[in-house]
């Protein structure tokens, strides 16, 4: 599904309502590479179950797979993942996280009779073809925010938030930010005042 840079942004900003007062810090990247930084020399998992890790991963290949630049599992997203849910989430958000990466597994298993780690490939890739309908819309107010935490999860729901963190986690990587979004903000020279 393809989004424009305006709507990647908007729904690159939804994700502060995931992590509290992430949408108060005056440089989200320096947040994240911080996460980065103590995510990649942490020893082990923290919330995650073993089952609940390769999840992760296995969408988060599905989502950025490596190709001729790093993937995000290269990047450590799951670790990335696995902190934020302990030290950043308030209990009720990490909750509904993980309730919702267990929607998605149950959803496989009524399709393909396995969780999503044990499907074969082409059943991984209509999953997650059919639980992207789309980004949720940016939530913009305390209300929405609270409607939102109140509603049931769904697969596509849940997808939509484990989505939402590997992207978050991938482009603020270091690896990612040194080596793929090395591109100028606005591209070519702007000549503002020229004779027509």
């Amino acid at each position: 599904m393809l989004m424009d840079r305006r709507e990647f942004l908007e729904q690159l900003a939804g994700i502060s309502v995931l992590v509290p007062g992430l949408a108060l810090l005056p440089d989200i990247s320096a947040f994240a590479q911080d996460v980065h930084a103590r995510a990649k020399a942490s020893t082990g998992l923290r919330t995650l179950s073993a089952h609940q890790d390769a999840t992760v991963r296995c969408i988060a290949d599905l989502l950025l797979p490596e190709t001729d630049t790093i993937g995000a599992n290269g990047v450590g997203v799951n670790r990335f993942i696995d902190l934020l849910l302990t030290e950043s989430m308030l209990e009720s958000q990490r909750d509904r996280f993980l309730a919702g990466l267990a929607a998605v597994d149950a959803r496989s298993e009524s399709l393909n009779g396995a969780p999503v780690v044990s499907a074969s490939r082409a059943q991984q890739e209509a999953l997650i073809r059919a639980l992207d309908v789309h980004w949720p819309a940016p939530v913009r107010s305390p209300a929405e925010a609270a409607a939102v935490e109140h509603a049931p999860i769904t697969a596509e729901g849940g997808f939509a938030l484990v989505k939402r963190l590997v992207v978050l986690g991938y482009f603020t990587s270091e690896p990612v930010a040194r080596g793929i979004i090395n591109a100028p903000i606005i591209p070519g020279r702007y000549d503002g005042c020229v004779p027509v």
